[in-house]
């Protein structure tokens, strides 16, 4: 075998990349939690209800008297998802910046040459 019928090294297959993962696990999480938002809206809603009633369970009549107490509902809940959302967006922009960069960045390019000290 000449020095030009050496086999061409093959590029490792995409989901070897830990960076594939990353993009591809936040991306599914991301859209999971855009299509599911109501639903776990309703249930942030619930958990917050049911923390709110321990509390005021908790307290003496003479410290809530009749005072109205404001209660979550699933469109106005204390913990949302803005900052998951941030979270899962910044990942997928890693992800891909980073797969891309590593992966796709050489198309168009030649494979350099391997050279040999013989």
């Amino acid at each position: 075998m000449g020095m030009s019928e050496l086999p061409t090294p093959q590029q490792e297959p995409i989901t070897d990349s830990p960076w594939f993962w990353l993009y591809l696990f936040a991306t599914v999480a991301l859209i999971l939690l855009v299509v599911f938002q109501g639903k776990l809206d309703i249930r942030q809603a619930d958990i917050e209800r049911q923390h709110q009633a321990r509390q005021l369970a908790n307290q003496p009549d003479e410290i809530t008297g009749d005072a109205p107490v404001a209660v979550s509902s699933p469109g106005n809940t204390l913990i949302g998802w803005n900052y998951l959302v941030g979270v899962l967006a910044v990942l997928v922009a890693v992800g891909w910046i980073r797969l891309w960069y590593v992966r796709f960045r050489h198309w168009g390019k030649e494979a350099p040459e391997t050279s040999s000290s013989r």
